[in-house]
């Protein structure tokens, strides 16, 4: 059954996931990508490589009427994520997108509106929540742990062990040492290197990572 999908979101990232789409519809027809769904208002009916911006969250609900629509949300920011799932919960079915470079064990447990960007590896024992993003050449070792709402920026090292809360943020090529937990909503600049537990809603920086805010 081919499903019909909408990417919510129609900046940089949105356009990245279309392009995943595509990938996977080429190895097996999966998806008829309706567009996008974004609620900046001057985005509303026009193309973005070849898909139609189709209006905002409301628009999305007059869609989704009498009929099965799956979706995701192609955005980083997790309380905008949050906020968009909870008021579409119900309306659309969450999908889980994954590049077919991807490699994934067959023993990670994993929720519901994730995306999982090409040349991903996730391996054993793992455990993603529902909204996450991995983005290119990032990884999860052994028995870490990603909860709702966790973005992952390219190449980053989440190693063993390793526990993302709810809405954190790795920006690029964020490295974290092994049995670490990283607080509801911090955000770990690009490049950080961390060695140790951060605190919820803190703001590193370096190698090792210090905390700046």
């Amino acid at each position: 059954m081919v499903k019909d999908l909408v990417i919510i979101g129609a900046g940089g990232f949105g356009r990245e996931v279309a392009d995943t789409v595509r990938c996977i519809n080429r190895q097996k027809e999966t998806y008829h990508l309706l567009g996008f769904i974004d609620d900046a208002e001057h985005l509303k009916n026009k193309t973005i490589n070849e898909l139609t911006v189709l209006g905002n969250r409301e628009d999305l609900k007059r869609i989704c009427s009498g009929r099965k629509v799956y979706a995701i949300i192609a955005i980083a920011d997790a309380g905008l994520k949050r906020v968009i799932a909870q008021d579409l919960e119900g309306v659309v079915l969450w999908e889980n997108i994954i590049h077919p470079t991807a490699v994934v064990s067959d023993y990670c447990e994993m929720g519901e509106g994730n995306i999982l960007q090409a040349f991903t590896i996730i391996a054993p024992n793992t455990v993603i929540g529902s909204h996450c993003m991995i983005n290119t050449r990032s990884g999860m070792g052994h028995d870490a742990r990603m909860e709702d709402y966790v973005s992952v920026m390219s190449l980053c090292d989440i190693t063993g062990g390793v526990c993302l809360k709810e809405g954190a943020y790795l920006a690029l090529s964020v490295g974290i040492i092994p049995g670490v937990t990283i607080g509801k909503e911090a955000y770990l600049c690009a490049g950080s290197v961390v060695f140790k537990d951060v605190e919820p809603g803190a703001t590193m920086i370096g190698n090792p990572a210090k905390r700046v805010k």
